[in-house]
């Protein structure tokens, strides 16, 4: 578990796969789990969270989002509601592989997030460091 809140949900296209990076605000170590389940639930209702794709990748960081921390990073900004788009659904529209980046909860220190892809693809997962002590969380979709 991280103390390190989840600021900050960005994408990008690459020859090969698509990508999600989540953004963590500081340097603790951060840890995760990914995998493709028939329907991601709501982080803490159990409720059903749709996303676009005919497949569904269920993404836990182990980090408060931001707004629900005690970082008082970004205040300005308001905590998603479950359901919320992380990623406009324009900015990846006629993507490859990934359909939907949405927001399903964050309870306990976790947060949960549906990423809606094509189909069941192979992908990956890493964690790296960036400038100022950030840790991203990435996951590749491949095409």
């Amino acid at each position: 578990m991280s103390p390190s809140a989840l600021y900050l949900t960005r994408v990008g296209q690459h020859p090969c796969y698509d990508r999600v990076v989540f953004d963590l605000n500081g340097p603790q170590p951060v840890g995760y789990t990914v995998r493709y389940v028939p329907v991601v639930l709501a982080d803490p209702s159990g409720k059903p969270v749709p996303a676009a794709g005919r497949a569904v990748l269920q993404v836990t960081v182990r980090a408060p989002i931001y707004g629900t921390d005690n970082q008082g990073h970004q205040p300005w900004r308001r905590a998603p509601a479950i359901g919320d788009s992380l990623v406009a659904p324009s900015q990846i529209s006629g993507w490859t592989s990934l359909k939907a980046v949405t927001f399903a909860g964050s309870f306990e220190a976790q947060t949960t997030i549906a990423v809606g892809v094509r189909e069941q693809l192979p992908f990956r997962v890493l964690v790296t460091s960036g400038p100022y002590d950030y840790q991203h969380v990435v996951v590749d979709i491949a095409h």
